[in-house]
Formats: structure tokens, sequence, C-alpha cells
């Protein structure tokens, strides 16, 4: 049988939610909003529906899935979810297993985050907005550069209390303890410093995007510091803090600010 395309996903949820009149809005998101969706990525859907009716839409959704061909798993997640939205996901039988649906359905009058700060998570791909609730959100350069100082000033308190907890289970010769320290407690700071500097709409995302968000240099530096043998921990953790404590002294809530408003 022929795999279905993203194409064809997104068509059937369409054709299934468009005509109910409880479902206002649907659109695309993820790496289709920035225009990188290739064959690996998902399908990151979401839509605003009636606040009474989410069990309604997922039946719907459910449905339309079924006769895509079904699916091989479903995960709907508990509630509530760290978001404060609904969302399921669904691996399809028929179609490639990274053309997972990722779908987020959001109550209308909900006050939890929407996504909406396009800087920040992309451009939607609407495929129908009935009552105008698809918006762009502008981030507040003052507001964020105010919460990345206070974020930055805890950051440097932990990494300093933190950051040498790789050197004890190397010591000790358990280095897959080691690791996992070092990639939460001694990499993880770093590369929260560097995306404050380079991507601050991002700062918070951690690992994801650095390989567009950041700049090929350091990227690359970056690999080298991800990649390497145990003997070798010493010196990585000493050249993650040497860059780190050059990287935080560099920030500035001006140069936020400025990176903010081009």
């Amino acid at each position: 049988m022929t795999q279905l395309t993203r194409k064809d996903v997104l068509d059937a949820l369409t054709e299934a939610l468009e005509p109910l009149e409880f479902v206002f809005a649907f659109w695309e998101g993820g790496a289709a909003g920035f225009g990188r969706a290739d064959e690996w990525s998902d399908i990151d859907a979401q839509a605003i529906v009636d606040d009474d009716r989410i069990e309604d839409v997922f039946r719907a959704v459910d449905a339309a899935v079924e006769k895509l061909g079904g699916t091989v798993a479903k995960f709907r997640l508990p509630e509530p979810t760290w978001h404060g939205h609904s969302q399921c996901f669904y691996k399809l039988k028929n179609a490639s297993p990274f053309l997972l649906i990722d779908l987020a359905i959001m109550k209308e009058n909900t006050e939890a985050d929407k996504f909406d700060v396009w800087a920040t998570h992309g451009k939607p791909i609407i495929k129908f907005d009935k009552k105008g609730l698809i918006k762009e959100t502008k981030i507040d350069p003052e507001a964020h550069a105010k919460a990345i100082m206070k974020r930055l000033d805890v950051l440097k308190n932990l990494f300093e209390i933190f950051h040498i907890m790789p050197m004890k289970e190397t010591n000790r010769g358990n280095h897959i303890e080691a690791m996992f320290f070092y990639l939460g407690q001694t990499y993880r700071p770093l590369v929260e410093v560097l995306r404050m500097k380079y991507c601050p709409e991002r700062y918070s995302y951690a690992t994801r995007y650095v390989y567009y968000d950041l700049p090929k240099d350091a990227v690359k530096r970056l690999e080298a510091l991800t990649f390497f043998r145990p003997g070798e921990m010493e010196s990585k953790v000493r050249e993650v803090r040497e860059w780190f404590a050059e990287t935080a002294d560099s920030i500035s809530a001006e140069g936020i600010m400025e990176k903010l408003r081009r």
C-alpha cells in the first residue's frame, strides 16, 4: 500500500474538523511553521474548539484516523497536561513512522499559552479560522529581557554549585553516572546561556533547534563537547566552565532587547 503523505493526513483532518460548528480553528505548527518540514517531520496540529466539546473533537479525529487506516499506537497525555491543553499522539499504520500526528486541542477561553508567539513557535499554517482566533502575540522585549536576566542569575548559582558533579563519578570510575551528570548539570546550562545570547526568543529550548538557532562555529564546538571518551571528562568540564563564564558575562538586558527588536 502506498504510504500516506503529509498532505493526505492534513487534508483528512481538515475535512473531518472544518464542518463541525464547535471547531473554530485548525492549523499546523512545528517545523512547518519555520518552513523546515521534511520527510522526518511529524505533524504538529493544533485546534481551538468550544470549551465543552474536547471529547467530541477527539472522537472526530479518531474516526478520521481510522479512515486513513488506523494506528500502530496512540497516546493521550494525562490531564492536566504541562501546557494546559488536551494532547494526543497518533502513530499511523499507513504512513512513515516519523509522520506522527501530534494534536493539541485548545479551549477557546483558555488562559493557557496558545503558542501564539510566532517569533518563538513559528508562523502557523492555517487550515481554517472561522472566528479570526489565530493572531500573533509579539514578544515584549523589555519583559522578556527581564525574565532572562532573572533566570541567568539563578543559572549562574546553580552552575557554580553543580557543574563539577561529573568529576565526582568520573573519579569513582562510574562513567555512565558521570555522563548524565555532565549533560544535565554542566552541558545543559552552557547551552542555555548560549541561547540567551544568540536566540533569546527560545532561550528555554535546551538543545532543541540548536542547529538552526546558534552560530555554526558554536554548534561545531558543542559537538566536540557532546561526543568524547570517558578519559576526557575533566578537560571537557573545564572547557564548559570557561565558555559558560565567558558567555554569561557577555549577556545584558540591553543586548537581549536589541536582538529581539530586529
